[in-house]
């Protein structure tokens, strides 16, 4: 989940945030856009700290892993019903919190899985970096196919592939 919607959408709200006003975007300038993506994608791993943290000293790995999937969960739907700045900065926050507590606490539950000399733990460990990256690979790819297919639709269809709904006043033109 987290590799999938950190790729997937991180091009794709880049394209969100400097495409015009009229295109359905924000119409925020290209170098700032830019900056913003390269924040939000330092801060994800920057949050791991925060979310190994807190899984370590206040609530215990799986319930940082319950409420960091929530905390993403909740920054999609803003982006997605908020469009906006406000809803662009809430949205990427929530994700980027989110993220850093997911990453932590998966790989803690992973090892936690099986004991120390037990054979089947480094299988358990492959079988977890091969399903992120799997979500790494095919997020982008799989957002992409749905903003090509979608992008062009009218203001009333939801794009589902970036998260953000168009602005109906300004639907993207055929």
């Amino acid at each position: 989940m987290g590799a999938f919607s950190f790729y997937g959408m991180q091009g794709l709200v880049l394209y969100y945030m400097y495409y015009a006003a009229v295109d359905g975007g924000l119409g925020i300038p290209e170098n700032v856009a830019v900056g913003i993506v390269g924040a939000y994608g330092g801060s994800v791993y920057l949050s791991s700290i925060l979310g190994a943290w807190i899984a370590d000293r206040l609530l215990g790995s799986e319930r940082t892993m319950f409420y960091s999937a929530l905390l993403i969960m909740a920054g999609h739907i803003s982006l997605a019903l908020l469009p906006s700045v406000a809803g662009l900065a809430i949205g990427l926050i929530c994700i980027a919190i989110g993220s850093g507590g997911l990453k932590t606490t998966c790989v803690d539950m992973v090892g936690h899985l099986y004991e120390r000399e037990d054979p089947r733990r480094d299988a358990g460990f492959s079988l977890y970096y091969m399903g992120v990256n799997i979500g790494g690979l095919a997020g982008p790819l799989l957002t992409g196919a749905a903003w090509e297919a979608w992008a062009s639709t009218s203001a009333s269809v939801w794009q589902p592939s970036h998260g953000h709904r168009p602005d109906p006043l300004h639907p993207r033109s055929p």
